[in-house]
């Protein structure tokens, strides 16, 4: 009885072992994993960012002082030529911390005026360069002012880099005698970028 009762444990043991080993074997790849994947995009959108100082010159006014005889040409602005070796002190500045190259716009907003006498914005002139020396910006590269949109006035200039600026007036001869002025606008924008419309 004590043989067959050891033949019913061990086939009973057999089946039990053969059954785990099985169920082992079936399952390998659930007990370890298979590898799986999948991506997927990340994105960000970063502002174009920009910003610019002037010129404490620029900032005061373009002066043209005092003229006595007409007509006059190209009459110079008083700071045009007033820096070392004879270079603009009129600039405008980008900042370092931008984070996209800048075109500059320029615009005015209407012919210079003493009370009720004009004189013709076409009559005011500027130009600009990204360096300057005795020559540059160079009178003939001169540009008159517009009143009904910006001009492009420097373009791709590089964060932290100035555009400077020299500025010319022409008085003709009939002109009535009086102080005049206008207001003269600076806008930057990205590179690339349209300058819009000028709005006052």
């Amino acid at each position: 009885m004590k043989k067959k009762s050891d033949f019913f444990t061990f086939v009973l043991g057999a089946v039990l072992l053969f059954s785990i080993v099985m169920i082992t074997v079936q399952n390998f790849n659930a007990f370890t994993g298979y590898a799986t994947g999948l991506n997927t995009k990340s994105n960000v959108s970063i502002s174009k960012y920009l910003s610019i100082s002037a010129s404490p010159n620029i900032s005061d006014a373009i002066d043209f002082g005092i003229v006595n005889a007409l007509p006059a040409t190209n009459v110079n602005a008083s700071h045009d030529y007033d820096g070392a070796a004879g270079a603009t002190t009129y600039w405008i500045n980008t900042s370092v911390d931008s984070n996209t190259n800048i075109d500059f716009c320029i615009g005015a907003n209407g012919d210079m005026m003493s009370g009720a006498d004009r004189l013709r914005l076409g009559n005011e002139t500027y130009a600009n360069a990204t360096s300057t020396s005795i020559s540059v910006p160079a009178l003939a590269s001169q540009v008159a002012f517009s009143n009904t949109s910006y001009i492009l006035s420097g373009q791709n200039v590089t964060k932290g880099a100035p555009n400077y600026y020299r500025f010319w007036l022409d008085i003709p001869a009939s002109q009535a005698s009086g102080d005049y002025n206008n207001t003269v606008y600076f806008k930057a924008v990205a590179t690339a970028t349209s300058c819009g419309a000028i709005s006052w």
